[in-house]
C-alpha cells in the first residue's frame, strides 16, 4: 500500500484544496500544473466575463423593463440571467489567482463570499431550469390540469423557494471555505477545509442540486417530446423549433456541468479515501477538474446567446428594443451636438468681440491723448 499525497491545481479556479490520504508507506506523487494554464485559464475567464455581463446585463434590461403582457416563462428566464450574471462578477477574482499561480491576494472575505456566491448562483441555476423545465411539462402534456398552477404569482413564489434553497445550500461554502498556505513558496490560496464531514456534505449537495434536478429535466422534456411529436403531421415546425430550444438549453447545461459534477465526484471520494488513485489517475483528475472548470465557467454566458439565436419571441423583442432605442441615441446625440455647436458659437462671438475691442483700443488711446 501506497500513501498519495496531491493538492488539486490552484488553477483550477474555485477548487484548491490539500490532503493526504493514509494508505500506508508514504510515497510522493509529482502532480504538474497543466501546461500554460496560467495563461489561457484568465484569458478564457476574462472573455467569459466580458460576454456573460454584457449577454446577461441586456436579457435582464430587455426583461425587467418589458411593458405590457409577458410569457410565464420569463420569470425564470430573468432570474436565470441574474443568477448567471452573480456568477459572472466573480471571474476576474478567479482569473487573477489562476495567473498569480493560486496565489490569493484579496483576502479571506472575499474568499469566502465568491465561493459562496459561486455556490448560490450554481445551485439556482440547476434549480431554475428543473423549474423551467416543470413548467414547460405543465403547459405542454398538463394543459388543462395545470392551468390554476401557471400563474404570475406561482412562479414568483417558486423563484423565491429556489433562491432560499440555493442560499442554504451555498451555506458550506461560508463556513469551510479559508486561505490555506501555498503548496510551495509564500502566499495562501482560497481552498476548502479538507475534513471528512465537508466532503459527505459537498456529495450531499451535489446529488440534490445536480443530480436529482438532471434526472427531473430529462423526465420533463422525454414526456415534452412525445407529445410534441404524436401526432407527428400537426404543427410540425413550430414542434421542432421548440424542440431546438429545449435541447439546446439542456444539452448546452449538460455538456458544462456533467463532466465537472462526475470528476468532483470522484474528487470527494478520493478525499474521503474510499479510492486509492495511484500517480497517472491522480494527474488525469487534476487536469480533467481544471478543464472541467473552465467549460462549466464558460457555460454562464452562453444562455444569452441561445435566447438570441433559437428563441423568436425573444429575438422579436431584442430587435423591437433597437430599434425603439436607435432614434432616441440619435436624438439625445444630436442634442449634445447641437449644444456643443451653441457653446461654440457663443465662445466664437466673444473672441470676436474681444479682438474687435482690442483693435479700437489703440485708436481711442491715441484720440484721448490728441
Amino acid at each position: 500500500m501506497t500513501t498519495e499525497s496531491w493538492s488539486p491545481s490552484p488553477e483550477e479556479g474555485d477548487e484548491n484544496y490539500e490532503w493526504s490520504g493514509d494508505y500506508g508507506e508514504p510515497v510522493f506523487c509529482p502532480t504538474p500544473a497543466l501546461p500554460f494554464g496560467h495563461i489561457f485559464i484568465p484569458l478564457l475567464y476574462l472573455a467569459a466575463f466580458g460576454a456573460g455581463l454584457m449577454g446577461n446585463s441586456f436579457v435582464v434590461w430587455l426583461l425587467a423593463g418589458q411593458q405590457g403582457p409577458q410569457r410565464l416563462v420569463d420569470t425564470f428566464v430573468l432570474h436565470l440571467a441574474v443568477a448567471d450574471l452573480m456568477f459572472v462578477v466573480t471571474l476576474p477574482f478567479w482569473a487573477t489567482a489562476v495567473g498569480l499561480r493560486g496565489q490569493w491576494i484579496f483576502g479571506e472575505d472575499l474568499c469566502k463570499v465568491s465561493s459562496f456566491i459561486i455556490a448560490v448562483t450554481r445551485c439556482a441555476s440547476t434549480l431554475l431550469l428543473t423549474g423551467m423545465s416543470v413548467d414547460r411539462y405543465l403547459a405542454v402534456v398538463k394543459l388543462l390540469d395545470a392551468r390554476p398552477l401557471r400563474n404570475r404569482g406561482c412562479m414568483l413564489m417558486t423563484c423565491a423557494v429556489i433562491w432560499t434553497i440555493s442560499i442554504l445550500a451555498g451555506v458550506p461554502s461560508l463556513v469551510y471555505r479559508k486561505l490555506l498556505p501555498m503548496p510551495v513558496g509564500p502566499g495562501s490560496l482560497c481552498g476548502d477545509d479538507p475534513t471528512d464531514i465537508f466532503q459527505w456534505l459537498s456529495l450531499l449537495v451535489l446529488f440534490l442540486t445536480f443530480v436529482l434536478p438532471l434526472g427531473i429535466i430529462f423526465f420533463c422534456y422525454s414526456l415534452i417530446s412525445q407529445r410534441l411529436w404524436n401526432p407527428p403531421q400537426v404543427g410540425r415546425g413550430r414542434k421542432n423549433n421548440s424542440l431546438r430550444i429545449i435541447f439546446a438549453i439542456v444539452g448546452t447545461f449538460t455538456c458544462s456541468w456533467l463532466p465537472y459534477s462526475i470528476l468532483k465526484t470522484f474528487f470527494h471520494i478520493a478525499h474521503l479515501r474510499a479510492l486509492p488513485l495511484d500517480c497517472p489517475l491522480l494527474l488525469a483528475l487534476r487536469w480533467g477538474l481544471t478543464l472541467s472548470t473552465c467549460l462549466a465557467f464558460v457555460n454562464s454566458s452562453a444562455n444569452p446567446v441561445i435566447y438570441l439565436l433559437l428563441d423568436r419571441s425573444f429575438r422579436a423583442r431584442a430587435q423591437g428594443t433597437c430599434r425603439r432605442t436607435r432614434p432616441l441615441l440619435a436624438s439625445r446625440v444630436s442634442s449634445a451636438s447641437s449644444l456643443s455647436g451653441g457653446d461654440s458659437s457663443v465662445f466664437q462671438g466673444w473672441a470676436l468681440g474681444r479682438g474687435r475691442n482690442m483693435r479700437l483700443a489703440p485708436r481711442l488711446s491715441i484720440l484721448q491723448n490728441s
